[in-house]
């Protein structure tokens, strides 16, 4: 959730959170982040996010997700 200061600079963000903002967002949101990381890969597809869907299986697979 880093401000960025001009375009390019919000272009080469992550589409992800650090994992302490998702967890800050978990807490005071509540949300199942297997399906979040779920939906967010079938997006990621679709638009042909590859770096993005590569990072979001290594996810799912890390937290044991079965996709």
């Amino acid at each position: 959730m880093n401000g960025s200061n001009h375009m390019d600079e919000f272009d080469a963000q992550p589409m992800h959170l650090c994992p302490v903002d998702l967890r800050k967002l978990h807490w005071s949101v509540g949300f199942d982040v297997r399906e979040r990381y779920r939906r967010l890969l079938a997006f990621s597809t679709r638009a042909g996010f590859r770096d993005e869907t590569d990072w979001l299986r290594a996810r799912l697979q890390a937290i044991g997700s079965g996709l």
